[in-house]
């Protein structure tokens, strides 16, 4: 996998990692279970304050 960036020193998470480590989070991640992602995986609490958000977010950009 390519480094992002030439010099690593500006490279973050994975992107600084060796490709051994890259590799290994990979299959790891390949192995987890993914039946919910993202919201659908969060609490009910976490849904509602999100969804309450974007709703503000948008009234404030249909100016």
């Amino acid at each position: 996998m390519p480094q992002n960036n030439k010099n690593s020193n500006n490279n973050r998470g994975l992107a600084s990692a060796s490709a051994e480590t890259r590799s290994r989070v990979a299959r790891a991640g390949g192995k987890a279970k993914h039946d919910e992602r993202g919201l659908q995986a969060a609490s009910a609490e976490t849904r509602s304050r999100v969804a309450r958000a974007g709703g503000k977010a948008s009234r404030k950009n249909s100016s």
